[in-house]
C-alpha cells in the first residue's frame, strides 16, 4: 500500500517510515507541515495517509478536512497529546482513526489493517462525487 506520512518531526518520520517499509508498505511522501500534505495528497494519490495534528502552518485537522474534501484518502491522525476534544475535531474532519504518539508497529498495522477493511485499498482512487465517509470514524487510542 502506498503511504503519506505527514509528520513535521523528522525522528519521528524516519521511524514511521521504516515501521511501515517492515509491513511491506511504500512510504510515497514525507510532507512536514499541512500546506504540503495536502499537495502531496493531491499529487501522489495514497491510499492512506498518516497525519500529525500538530504541523506547523495548517494543522493536521484543517489539512485533513481539506483532503477530504478537494482529493478523499483515509487519514489516520497522529498525536502526541491525549486532548479528546482535538481528538474529536480530527474525527469530524474526516480521519478515521487515530493514534497516540510513540506509535509502535503493533498499533500501526492495527490501524491500518482496520481501516483498509473498512475501506478497501482503492478507496481513495473511487471518483470525486461518490460519499466515502459514510461510515462513523472510529477512535483508536491502543
Amino acid at each position: 500500500m502506498n503511504i503519506l506520512v505527514a509528520e513535521d518531526e523528522f525522528l519521528i518520520t524516519l521511524t514511521l517510515k521504516a515501521q511501515l517499509e517492515a509491513m511491506g508498505h511504500r512510504v510515497v511522501g514525507m510532507p512536514r507541515d499541512g500546506e504540503s500534505a495536502v499537495a502531496q495528497t493531491k499529487k501522489l494519490r495514497p491510499d492512506m495517509v498518516l497525519m500529525d495534528i500538530g504541523m506547523p502552518g495548517l494543522d493536521g485537522i484543517a489539512a485533513t478536512a481539506r483532503i477530504m474534501s478537494e482529493t478523499p484518502t483515509p487519514v489516520i491522525m497522529l498525536t502526541a497529546y491525549n486532548d479528546r476534544q482535538r481528538v474529536q475535531e480530527a474525527l469530524r474532519a474526516g480521519a478515521v482513526a487515530y493514534l497516540l504518539k510513540p506509535v509502535n508497529e503493533a498499533q500501526l498495522k492495527r490501524a491500518i489493517d482496520d481501516t483498509t477493511t473498512r475501506f478497501g485499498q482503492g478507496w481513495s482512487k473511487q471518483p470525486k462525487t461518490e460519499k466515502r465517509n459514510s461510515r462513523r470514524p472510529q477512535e483508536r487510542s491502543s
